[in-house]
């Protein structure tokens, strides 16, 4: 009896949930253990080694709110500005941070809510009333799940540069897919290297979950309402994904005839509670130039050959799945076989037209509506009696069109796409091994498991990679700071007031230059890491070209530093060019930190912090 006790309790959706939480938080916490134990002599673990410039933005927000700031302003532009932005994810960690520390309370955050979404998504799927099996099976291919990515697997960049085999080259036009670039579209990578992405993937299933509950109850409807508010002030793109999907949604509860006045109101009620945030934000649009700027900044989806090839091995069983879904009868056979077939097609189409073109964004506004009409009458013909089932549906279908929304921030829609198509390939894949028995079924089992994991082991991978070498994946900062860097930040942090700083900017591994980035054996560690994103994120001092996003006119701005520390300019033009940026502190490279001529900043003024590479000078007025 007691043996028998023990068997349930270890095949029980409680433990499995446990076990799962407990390895997923191991895996993802081990990088920064290791770039934390495996820091050199006198070195500086920054806790990042992917997306290190965009963390350093984050910190900065957190760096203001350990001043007490609630409203930030951008550190990484000289430009005036109000200082009117509201985040209330990065005000919260900051004051956590003031006690432990950046890096630690980013890690310790990213950790939390990843196990809050490994929670809430269980919860999610048991409204699937699937097999226990096949739901344990969904919440593992939705953490782990990706697409072809380890087979053409590259450490840097979006561009195939090494060889491949030569027909998926030529079916990826050349383009690595996302899901060996682009975190936020899966779950795995997010929760290794973004804890932004993490708190947003929790604020989406809990006001999903909200409105499905809606159906019944006021009960969810206050915190259904808080979490799509923050929603809106902590990555406001989501919104505008979350409402798309709940388009297809309606129009499949819609044709299943499920809608009711009150489920309406109430859910209505709760996508007000965007409004809030949603008003602040357009205020800070029209009051703040450098946040338009920021808003502006060309950020397009991947073309849709990376993104299908992504996805593909999720896609696929998902499609088979949905097509074998029991119907009550021949009609909604038929319909069901009919909105499988125009998914397909959707997608098929889709990839066509970007084989076809070059364009950043290839569907203008008229071509996008076209496709998220098809993509809405295949969710429709596709719907069933429930809810839950209806939603996924829309989420896959309608959220692979609404990534080439016509805006500048195409690719932010994308968060958690991976998502509902792991959903539905873990009961496609089920239904193909329904007929396999015993240890047939389970090496099946594992072996997909396998083959959809192995894009996030390659992440994994990457991450050590990426330590080894002391190098992010922009290639021009590094992972760890010197002593002399880290004497400089020091003191930039205890300034009162506000500054404004120059440092040199990143100059990559000559592997890059080489393209030998790719090849074994090369050393990836900058030759000169750029200081200018780490100083605003770290120190809260401004600098004059931070960031390729946050500074508007970056690559302007970035040229000019470029002229500052390498051109050949008289004392004149020099000067005047420094009185530009409203510099008041400058970084000073020693001259046999590179192989070429840089200008030696400490004639033009006084050295407050010396070292035998790195110098940090107060100019004089």
């Amino acid at each position: 009896m007691n043996q028998e006790k023990k068997t349930d309790i270890f095949h029980s959706d409680a433990f499995f949930l446990r076990l799962v939480v407990v390895i997923t938080l191991v895996l993802a916490v081990l990088p920064f253990l290791v770039g934390t134990m495996s820091a050199p002599n006198g070195g500086t673990y920054l806790g990042y080694q992917f997306g290190t410039d965009d963390h350093m933005v984050y910190s900065a927000w957190m760096r203001q709110a350990m001043d007490g700031h609630l409203f930030f302003d951008n550190r990484f532009t000289t430009d005036h500005q109000p200082g009117l932005t509201v985040h209330v994810y990065f005000f919260v960690l900051g004051l956590v941070a003031k006690v432990i520390g950046i890096p630690l309370a980013a890690t310790l955050s990213r950790l939390g809510f990843s196990a809050l979404f490994i929670v809430l998504l269980t919860g999610l799927l048991r409204r699937l009333q699937w097999k226990p099996e096949t739901t344990r099976m969904a919440t593992v291919f939705v953490i782990i799940g990706g697409g072809i990515g380890f087979i053409v697997w590259h450490t840097f960049g979006v561009a195939i540069v090494k060889s491949a085999p030569p027909f998926l080259s030529t079916l990826l036009g050349g383009l690595l897919p996302t899901d060996v670039w682009q975190p936020e579209g899966f779950v795995f990578p997010s929760m290794l290297v973004n804890g932004l992405f993490m708190v947003s993937l929790c604020l989406i299933l809990t006001t999903i979950k909200c409105i499905l509950d809606a159906k019944d109850s006021w009960k969810p409807v206050p915190s259904g309402a808080i979490s799509i508010g923050l929603l809106m002030n902590i990555h406001s793109y989501d919104v505008l994904l979350i409402a798309l999907v709940m388009i297809g949604f309606l129009a499949a509860s819609f044709a299943r005839k499920q809608v009711t006045v009150p489920w309406l109101l109430r859910s209505g009620v709760i996508v007000a509670g965007v409004i809030p945030a949603a008003l602040w934000f357009l205020y800070v649009l029209k009051n703040d130039p450098v946040f338009q700027a920021r808003a502006l900044t060309d950020t397009p989806s991947a073309n849709f050959k990376a993104v299908l090839f992504g996805y593909i091995l999720l896609i696929v069983p998902a499609l088979v799945g949905l097509t074998g879904r029991p119907t009550e009868n021949a009609r909604e056979r038929t319909n069901r076989l009919i909105g499988v077939a125009l998914a397909s097609a959707l997608i098929i189409g889709l990839y066509v037209l970007a084989m076809g073109s070059k364009e950043k964004y290839f569907l203008d506004l008229s071509g996008w509506l076209v496709a998220m009409i098809l993509a809405l009458v295949a969710v429709v013909l596709l719907s069933e009696d429930n809810p839950t089932i209806n939603l996924f549906v829309s989420w896959a279908i309608v959220g692979t069109v609404a990534i080439y929304f016509p805006g500048h921030f195409q690719r932010k829609i994308s968060m958690g796409l991976s998502i509902p198509w792991a959903v539905l390939a873990a009961y496609g894949i089920e239904s193909m091994l329904r007929k396999q028995v015993g240890s047939t079924k389970a090496l099946a089992t594992a072996l997909a498991t396998l083959i959809l994991g192995a894009t996030s082991l390659r992440w994994l991978a990457r991450e050590f990679q990426l330590i080894q070498g002391n190098t992010s994946n922009t290639t021009v900062e590094t992972v760890y700071l010197d002593p002399e860097s880290k004497k400089i930040l020091d003191y930039l942090d205890n300034l009162g007031g506000k500054h404004v700083l120059l440092a040199p900017p990143g100059i990559p591994s000559g592997a890059f230059a080489q393209g030998t980035q790719e090849n074994g054996g090369v050393s990836l560690t900058p030759l000169l890491g750029d200081l200018n994103p780490i100083a605003s994120g770290l120190t809260g001092i401004y600098t004059y070209a931070g960031h390729w996003s946050e500074t508007p006119d970056y690559n302007k701005r970035r040229t000019v530093l470029t002229k500052l520390y390498f051109g050949k300019l008289s004392d004149t033009q020099r000067s005047e060019l420094i009185a530009r940026t409203g510099a008041d502190y400058v970084v000073a490279v020693g001259q046999d930190v590179l192989p070429i001529p840089i200008y030696d900043f400490r004639t033009l003024g006084e050295v407050v912090v010396s070292g035998t590479k790195f110098n940090l000078v107060h100019l004089k007025k």
